[in-house]
């Protein structure tokens, strides 16, 4: 992933061994290289640090009174809020069992006593590199989803959002008997439309008019644009008339809407489509979004202050 390279100075390092010496040498060696350090003689210690303190990075000796690094190396791993902190173990020459162990149980790496600058340096700046880097992995991720759950012109939810959405709300609605109702909605020559008010101009439409149907729902409704020019509302806990009510508005509230091209007052075309859970024909999610369709798509142009839904 690209990105300006970490900058890892002042990074608190977490030093844990049980001898004096050798957590002396690993402060001063840590603080040449520009880090913070905080000691622990024991993994008792080390667990009351790694809570209150939050260090960047752990330098852990495996074998040490009271608990030792193993169980420490444990804990922090089945602990969600700390499983990805980055733990280097301590081993002593030969220490080949140490290792193998502490790789079984999720250390980042480790570094032989005696200690060399050089090592500690690269050792610790990959260990937190690699931590950077799969947070900024993650980061992305999150973003990504989020881009894909919300489209960017309009804020309303995406096609992929929307068949889970209708699962869920149908599945609610056979444990409670409640209804539940979908309108598809869209636009007549849409890309006449879009030539006429130019992309801009037309994505600005396009906003403000999920911005007026949005006023004739309530909160638990949610819109979903599933095309360029056609919208998916789904209204839980809605009956037939009510989604006819709720039609009456969006529809309403659309025609009152200005729209202004180049040349004067451009007429935009609506229809409006819907279903209602259950129905004869209603069974499932796929059902009640095919049954949407079609009453929408049975629509004419000349038809634009009607809609169909069937009982």
């Amino acid at each position: 992933m690209k990105g300006p390279a970490p900058d890892f100075s002042n990074r608190l390092v977490l030093i844990v061994d049980d001898d004096e010496h050798t957590r002396t040498l690993l402060k001063d060696l840590c603080e040449t290289s520009g880090f913070r350090v905080l000691m622990a003689e024991d993994g008792v210690e080390a667990m009351e640090h790694i809570g209150k303190d939050r260090p960047d990075l752990v330098l852990l000796d495996l074998m040490m009174p009271r608990r030792d690094g193993f169980s420490v190396l444990k804990a922090v791993r089945e602990t969600t809020e700390l499983a990805e902190l980055p733990v280097i173990v301590l081993t002593a020459m030969g220490d080949m069992d140490g290792k193998i162990r502490g790789m079984e149980l999720g250390a980042d790496d480790y570094i032989t006593k005696p200690f060399k600058l050089i090592e500690l340096q690269t050792r610790i700046h990959s260990a937190l590199t690699v931590r950077e880097y799969r947070r900024r992995l993650l980061d992305a991720e999150d973003e990504l989803a989020q881009f894909r759950a919300v489209d960017p012109v309009t804020g309303a939810g995406t096609y992929s959002q929307l068949k889970a959405s209708l699962d869920s709300e149908l599945a609610r609605s056979r444990r409670y008997g409640r209804p539940a109702a979908c309108l598809m909605f869209g636009f007549d020559d849409y890309q006449g439309l879009r030539y006429s008010l130019g992309r801009d101009a037309c994505d600005a439409y396009l906003a403000k008019a999920v911005q007026e149907v949005r006023s004739a729902m309530r909160g638990a409704d949610r819109l979903f644009r599933i095309d360029t020019d056609e919208f998916v509302a789904l209204l839980p806990e809605t009956d037939l008339p009510g989604a006819r009510i709720v039609a009456d508005r969006m529809l309403v509230l659309l025609q009152a809407m200005p729209v202004e091209g180049p040349h004067g007052r451009i007429r935009v075309v609506t229809r409006f489509g819907g279903a209602v859970f259950p129905t004869e024909r209603v069974r499932t999610s796929e059902d009640l979004l095919r049954e949407a369709n079609k009453s929408f798509r049975a629509l004419q142009a000349s038809e634009v202050a009607k809609y169909l839904f069937d009982a």
